[in-house]
C-alpha cells in the first residue's frame, strides 16, 4: 500500500512540473477593478449588460475587489491574441489580454523569449526586475508606473497578477529592450522583432523598398506588406529583372511596372509598419516563396499576369503569382 501511495505521489509531482498550456478560449478585454467598483458601475462604463458581465465572470464571484481583473468581453469571437518573436509564436499557459488597448502577457514567457539575462522578484516592494545588456526595468505590481534605468514611465494600465501569473505590457517591455513591435489587427498578433539579424543591405535598398511597400500596400495587413517587399527582392535575384532594389522599383523595360512610380506616390514618406516590413524582407523573412508578381484584381486593367503566371496565394486585396 505504501508503495502504491508513493507511485501516485510521484506521478502527481511529475505532472505538476509539466508545462500547462492555455485552454482553448478567447482572449479578453479586461478592466482593473477600482475601489468602489460594482458590476453595475463597470457595466455602465463599458456599456455592457450586467447579466452578461456577471456570466463571464462567474469565477471571481459577486464581490469585486480593488486591483483584481474583470473580463469585459472577448477581443473578438473565437480569437486569441498571439505573440510572435522573430516569427516564432510564444506558447503561454495563460492567454494575453487587452486593457486600455494595451496587450499584457505573462512576464516569464516574454522575458525568456527576449533572452533577458536577469529576472528577479523583490518581495518587500512587490516589484519584478528585468535586466538585459545596459537596460534595467522595474515593474511594481498593481502600478501604472514602471522605470527604465531609473527613469519613470507612465503606463496605460497597471501591471497585474491574473490566475497566478504576473502580466506586463508587452510593447513597453519589448521596446525598452530595443525591439520593434507591430500590432496586426487582422490576426490579433503582436509581432516583436529583435535586432539579431545581420544587416546585409544598404540604406538605399531600405529607402526605396519601404516606399514601394507603403505606396502599394499602405492599407494592407503586415503580412501583405511583407509579401509585396519580397516580390521586389525576388525580382532583384531573378535574371529577367534588374539586379538592384531601386532599378527593380523603377523598371520600365516592358512599361512602368508599378503604379506608384507613374503617379508619384513612390516619393511619399513610408509609415513605420512599411519600413519594418521592408527591413524584415531584406533580412531574409519571406512569406511569399518565389513570387514575382502581384495585382489587385478589382482594380487591375491588365490581366497578363493572371493569364500567364501561376497563382500562389491571396493576401487581403492582392493576388500573388510566381
Amino acid at each position: 500500500m505504501k508503495k502504491l501511495f508513493f507511485l501516485i505521489f510521484l506521478c502527481a509531482l511529475l505532472l505538476s512540473s509539466m508545462p500547462i498550456y492555455a485552454e482553448d478560449q478567447d482572449s479578453y478585454v479586461m478592466h482593473t477593478i477600482q475601489r468602489g467598483d460594482t458590476y453595475e458601475k463597470v457595466s455602465q462604463k463599458y456599456d455592457k449588460d450586467v447579466y452578461e458581465l456577471k456570466k463571464i465572470n462567474q469565477d471571481i464571484g459577486k464581490t469585486l475587489y480593488a486591483g483584481d481583473l474583470i473580463k469585459i468581453n472577448p477581443v473578438k469571437e473565437g480569437k486569441k491574441i498571439a505573440i510572435k518573436v522573430d516569427g516564432k509564436e510564444l506558447i503561454v499557459d495563460q492567454l494575453p489580454y487587452l486593457e486600455n488597448s494595451r496587450t499584457f502577457v505573462p512576464i516569464r514567457f516574454i522575458a525568456e523569449a527576449l533572452e533577458v539575462q536577469q529576472i528577479n522578484w523583490e518581495p518587500s516592494t512587490q516589484t519584478a526586475m528585468l535586466k538585459h545588456n545596459e537596460k534595467t526595468l522595474y515593474l511594481p505590481m498593481g502600478s501604472k508606473r514602471a522605470s527604465v534605468n531609473g527613469t519613470n514611465v507612465e503606463l496605460d494600465a497597471p501591471i497585474n497578477v491574473y490566475k497566478g501569473r504576473t502580466f506586463v505590457p508587452v510593447r513597453f517591455v519589448a521596446e525598452a529592450f530595443d525591439c520593434n513591435v507591430i500590432w496586426d489587427g487582422h490576426t490579433h498578433t503582436v509581432n516583436i522583432h529583435t535586432r539579431k539579424r545581420n544587416k546585409n543591405y544598404s540604406e538605399e535598398d531600405l529607402y526605396w523598398l519601404s516606399r514601394l511597400v507603403h505606396a502599394e500596400a499602405e492599407n494592407e495587413p503586415f503580412d501583405g506588406k511583407l509579401a509585396v517587399a519580397n516580390v521586389i527582392i525576388n525580382r532583384k535575384y531573378n535574371d529577367e529583372f534588374p539586379n538592384t532594389i531601386k532599378s527593380v522599383v523603377f523598371d520600365d523595360n516592358y512599361g512602368i511596372q508599378f503604379t506608384p512610380v507613374k503617379n508619384g506616390r513612390i516619393y511619399d514618406e513610408p509609415a513605420k509598419e512599411s519600413i519594418e516590413a521592408a527591413r524584415l524582407a531584406l533580412e531574409g523573412k519571406n512569406n511569399i516563396g518565389d513570387c514575382l508578381y502581384f495585382l489587385n484584381p478589382r482594380k487591375s486593367k491588365d490581366f497578363w499576369i493572371v493569364n500567364n503566371r501561376k497563382y500562389y496565394r491571396t493576401i487581403e486585396l492582392h493576388d500573388f503569382y510566381i
